[in-house]
């Protein structure tokens, strides 16, 4: 579904590309070169440079180093789940095989409104909550049968708890479509994102080559005072 544009240098076409650029902009943040990331933690230049540009999967020691030593608070773990998720789940779908290319039926699109619970909200530990999004069915194809599905795992440490499928509403063209997913919140101060794509009735992933990330939800969990 279509969102708010990201920053012009962020092009995800996975969950990889997310947490590759975020773990960069944490990184830059923080003042570190490149350079000097690889020689604190002990690997080349070239492997920091293509973890963050999403061309490797780091490994979750490396993801922990940038967790610790640039303050991501939880959310960068919480990518790297649903990146390393993300291709077990694609074979799931296709039944083991590698999955196959497929093209979006002609004429169904999708245009995202809004929704609640904007990024960054604060929460309490393990706070149950609903996130209700408005998606438009701008194309010419009736939805009927569709769900959103979550995105890697279900639940864990650092990560918001949710259903593996969400109800999407019977939707013409032209109509509005409001999801409401009911989730939970981590059980710890942190930050955590999840997401969820459209599929169809038979669990095909809705809008293949657009919309790589479907809809999301990010909150940031901290006691009260």
């Amino acid at each position: 579904m279509a969102r708010p544009q990201k920053p012009p240098e962020l092009v995800p076409r996975q969950p990889r590309s997310v947490l590759g650029w975020s773990m960069r902009q944490l990184r830059r943040v923080s003042g570190w070169s490149a350079k000097r990331t690889a020689q604190e933690f002990g690997c080349s230049t070239s492997h920091i440079s293509r973890v963050e540009h999403g061309h490797n999967r780091p490994s979750r020691a490396l993801v922990q180093f940038y967790e610790d030593q640039f303050e991501g608070d939880g959310l960068l773990l919480s990518l790297f789940e649903v990146a390393l998720h993300n291709a077990e789940q694609d074979r799931r779908r296709a039944g083991g095989h590698r999955p196959e290319l497929r093209r979006a039926a002609q004429g169904d699109t999708s245009t995202f409104l809004d929704d609640t619970i904007p990024h960054g909200t604060v929460m309490e530990p393990g706070v149950f909550f609903e996130k209700t999004w408005r998606v438009r069915n701008s194309g010419s194809v009736a939805w009927e049968g569709r769900r959103l599905e979550r995105q890697g795992p279900l639940t864990g440490p650092g990560l918001i708890t949710s259903e593996r499928f969400v109800v999407v509403p019977d939707t013409k063209p032209g109509k509005v479509a409001t999801i409401v997913a009911s989730l939970r919140a981590p059980s710890y101060d942190c930050s955590s994102i999840a997401y969820f794509k459209m599929v169809d009735a038979e669990g095909a992933i809705c809008f293949p080559e657009s919309y790589q990330l479907g809809l999301d939800v990010l909150v940031r969990v901290a006691e009260r005072p």
